[in-house]
């Protein structure tokens, strides 16, 4: 056998097992995704019980959330006490509906959720009631111990632009709100 042609097919051997083992590796399970995409329905699932510890058990212990009114909660004891507070104050009534959700996998343990929502039944500080509300959530999510926790997260009202948002022409939004379809 000519020795060109064993070392060629030797490369192409390795070259090819590692492609495949690096394929393999950034690969998702369909549980995954399926667990990731279930978050934003348990996050509303904990928020129709109305209960800020319930909430607080999709976070990681130390979860970095930022809530629509930009106050950064560091942890999941913070979290909890503030929905806590929250949900049994003038959130009491209210519930989340998820929307809308998108996951990219930023390594198989890693992921950027988005997901966009409708709440209904919130009130004002002063007690008032609140039109319906729309918004978007952006989470990254990690796998722990086999666990998908959200490791931080940034929550947005979503504020209609004019119409038509000379900035948005020719841009195509990732999600769009019931008010823009």
């Amino acid at each position: 056998m000519n020795l060109k042609w064993i070392r060629s097919a030797a490369i192409g051997l390795v070259l090819s097992t590692l492609f495949m083992v690096r394929c393999e590796a950034d690969a998702q399970s369909k549980a995954d995704e399926s667990s990731v995409r279930n978050v934003p329905r348990a996050f509303a699932a904990a928020w129709a019980k109305h209960d800020g510890t319930q909430l607080s058990k999709i976070m990681s212990e130390d979860v970095d959330f930022v809530n629509v009114s930009g106050e950064w909660l560091r942890g999941r004891s913070d979290f909890a006490l503030f929905h806590s507070r929250l949900l049994s104050g003038r959130f009491k009534d209210s519930t989340v509906t998820p929307l809308t959700t998108s996951v990219r996998f930023l390594r198989p343990d890693l992921a950027v959720l988005h997901w966009s929502w409708r709440i209904d039944g919130d009130k004002n500080l002063d007690l008032t009631s609140r039109k319906t509300r729309f918004g978007l959530f952006t989470m990254i999510v990690e796998k722990k111990d086999g666990t998908w926790l959200v490791t931080a997260a940034q929550n947005t009202n979503h504020v209609p632009p004019p119409n038509p948002d000379p900035e948005m022409e020719g841009i195509k939004l990732g999600i769009l709100f019931p008010t823009e379809q």
